[in-house]
């Protein structure tokens, strides 16, 4: 890997999604764990705009009280401030550290005002992002490159129709959640009519549509992270989180001990049959090349202990703690994981295909007003 002690990276986190507070925590330990390794610029979205925070690797800076902040831009040359008589360059950012969980900052936005300026960041681009994000376009996608996903269906209200529609398809229980949404908000399983028809509108209190699928009644919950490591695809050993609900809630990844960021709530490596473990990762690999992911992406599986059949669930493509937790028995800390990211951004960026092409049309409509006004109409 390349010496990474002269490189620059802008943290972005925060954004305007319910999975905002997770995104903050995420950065925190960014900035705790790579200090030594980079010279870091974190910037927080708020309201659609970049801020600098003050004290902001401290938790505390985001309770209560508004944080300190000062308004800063992000441009193809660097990170800004406003100054007494001109702005401040604070940083050139070699690459970007995406931090941002759910919603512009997960869902492709982002990463395309990123292209557009021409900065380099570590998590998907936007057709990625935006199908990981969706879950129902992810299952269609999923299911074409032959992998198992529950079967489900979309509706856009809790009207009668929506509930018979989905009742007749799936039966029961049904698990009911928002289509673009992470970290368990907005999801319920149901058991009949009545609980189905106040799960879709519970979810469709977060999105515009709700995503009804046939819920499992005995089966393991499995997590792989896959990211790529000088120039390979390299799954994580599999995690099994572990829920007395029947689903990993909110308050369980994040309140109770914190799965999802301690480590807590979980076995790792999972105990599972190697024949599992080795589905697993296989089918992890896939779906991160078959959406074209790119950066640290985890994904979920559930085992039906019933049959052994393997499905998988959905894509995280900003992960919460950026899965380096799944990495460790892989033999790669916090740094090592991260630093897989940054340098396999840069090496996109470097590569990057910048070929021009010289229509000539302008030229040509330029010879004179009439002549390019005759040939505009008949080309319209």
């Amino acid at each position: 890997m390349e010496n990474r002690q002269k490189c620059a990276l802008a943290l972005i986190y925060g954004g305007d999604s319910t999975e905002r507070d997770i995104s903050v925590i995420t950065a925190v330990q960014a900035m705790k764990s790579l200090s030594r390794n980079y010279a870091i610029c974190p910037l927080l979205i708020e309201n659609g705009a970049f801020y600098i925070v003050s004290g902001a690797d401290n938790i505390k800076s985001y309770i209560g009280k508004k944080s300190k902040k000062k308004r800063a831009y992000l441009e193809r040359d660097g990170v800004y401030i406003d100054g007494f008589a001109r702005r401040k360059l604070l940083i050139r950012p070699d690459c970007c550290l995406v931090c941002t969980h759910g919603g512009n900052g997960e869902n492709g936005a982002l990463q395309g005002y990123l292209d557009v300026i021409g900065l380099p960041y570590t998590s998907a681009g936007v057709a990625a992002s935006a199908i990981g994000m969706d879950k129902a376009l992810s299952k269609t996608l999923f299911a074409s490159l032959g992998l198992n996903v529950t079967p489900y269906v979309t509706v856009r209200d809790a009207s009668e129709e929506s509930v018979r529609l989905a009742e007749s398809s799936l039966g029961y229980p049904v698990i009911v959640k928002p289509v673009a949404q992470g970290s368990s908000i907005g999801i319920a399983v149901a058991k009949d009519a009545l609980e189905l028809a106040a799960a879709i509108e519970t979810a469709l209190a977060f999105d515009d549509r709700a995503i009804c699928e046939k819920a499992l009644t005995d089966f393991t919950e499995l997590n792989c992270a896959v990211l790529v490591k000088d120039g390979v695809t390299l799954a994580s050993e599999l995690e099994q989180p572990l829920s007395w609900e029947q689903f990993l809630s909110f308050e369980e990844k994040y309140l109770d001990g914190g799965g999802k960021l301690s480590g807590g709530g979980r076995v790792y490596p999972a105990k599972v049959p190697p024949r599992v473990r080795s589905e697993v990762r296989d089918a992890a690999v896939a779906a991160y090349k078959g959406i074209g992911a790119k950066g640290v992406v985890r994904i979920d599986f559930l085992l039906d202990n019933t049959d052994g059949k393997i499905y998988i669930n959905e894509a995280n493509t900003v992960p919460g703690s950026l899965a380096t937790y799944l990495f460790a028995e892989n033999g790669m800390g916090y740094a090592d994981v991260v630093g897989c990211a940054v340098d396999d951004a840069l090496a996109r960026a470097k590569s990057a295909k910048k070929a021009k092409f010289d229509s000539k049309v302008l030229c040509v409509y330029g010879k004179s007003s009439a002549n390019a006004c005759k040939m505009h109409g008949k080309i319209l």
